[in-house]
């Protein structure tokens, strides 16, 4: 496997992981918020413990991202504790299997994590630290929970990186069997003219009015857009694909008649003006396009099915015991 591409999976498929951080810290926050007076232990996995508070807060993360019509079904919501209860046995067994590795995390590697949390979810210090102290958390407990997501991030990439490399056949029958994933969509080759929407919505208004005339008087799009367009790509020509913009943009373009400016467009970003100088129909990508994204395909997959073997493998050796 190439070095800088391993290394560029390895860090995608461990930033997918640590990512789950965001999701188990409101596990963690919803612990210490909705902890009961009493508590008690639920399950005992070899050494560790869950405990019912654990399982509470598991449960209730899981059901704030149910829609509102399931929430209120009694056999989800109950269905969702047990997914729940052996969420937390697979967490206890992997916790020990790389404590057993000698795993080892440093500072830094929990610096990164915690920038990297603030950065997805657009946090300051400040506000993650206010966020932390409304539910009862310290940050040094934080910083705890987050260092042991990343050691079992270590120790899953420690266990099965190395024995897993997709061959080139392999990639080759990914790509005969799976044509349709590598068409690439419709294009367009436009030129734009984008007026953002101002804080003086009559600025706005006579900006838009300044193009129309300017059109009706037949003047150039090219220098119009120069004049006007608060985007990149004034002046220029862009090529647009299906994919990479949103479906309201790609409807507009898609209704266009070739060579005629377009009427005044209404978007996310603003009022769009359009110019299509060109359809260029879809094509399917070479393989050499295609192959370090299947390789990437190809080596989560096995990734996720060796992880998931091992879960299975660890659970029959294990002492597992629920109380509940």
């Amino acid at each position: 496997m190439n070095r800088r591409h391993e290394n560029t999976v390895k860090t995608r498929w461990s930033l997918k992981r640590i990512v789950s951080v965001t999701i188990l810290l409101s596990v963690f926050l919803q612990t210490t918020c909705r902890a009961e007076v009493i508590d008690r232990v639920i399950a005992v996995v070899n050494d560790a413990i869950i405990t019912l508070s654990e399982l509470n807060a598991a449960a209730a993360a899981a059901l704030d991202k149910l829609p509102a019509s399931e929430k209120k079904d009694a056999e989800k919501t109950a269905g969702l504790r047990v997914a729940m209860l052996d969420s937390l046995v697979e967490q206890k067994l992997v916790k020990q299997a790389a404590d057993k590795a000698g795993i080892e995390i440093s500072e830094r590697e929990i610096d990164n994590a915690v920038d990297d949390v603030m950065k997805r979810n657009n946090l300051t210090k400040d506000t993650l630290l206010l966020a932390l102290a409304n539910s009862g958390l310290t940050h040094r407990e934080y910083r705890e929970q987050l260092k042991e997501q990343i050691r079992q991030v270590k120790f899953i990439n420690k266990e099965f990186r190395s024995k897993i490399s997709p061959r080139p056949e392999d990639i080759e029958d990914y790509y005969r069997q799976n044509q349709d994933e590598f068409k690439a969509g419709q294009s367009y080759r436009v030129e734009i003219i984008l007026i953002p929407d101002s804080v003086d919505d009559k600025t706005t208004a006579a900006t838009i009015k300044a193009v129309q005339d300017g059109i009706a008087d037949g003047e150039a799009f090219e220098a119009l857009s120069r004049r006007y367009s608060g985007g990149a790509g004034a002046g220029e020509e862009l090529v647009i694909a299906s994919g990479e913009v949103g479906k309201a943009m790609i409807d507009a373009l898609s209704r266009l008649e070739i060579g005629k400016p377009s009427k005044a467009v209404r978007l996310a970003q603003g009022v769009y003006f359009f110019k299509l100088k060109e359809r260029i129909q879809g094509r399917i990508r070479p393989i050499e396009e295609a192959r370090e994204e299947i390789h990437e395909r190809l080596f989560k997959k096995a990734m996720d099915e060796r992880f998931t073997f091992w879960l299975i493998e660890a659970k029959k050796k294990a002492h597992i015991e629920v109380r509940l």
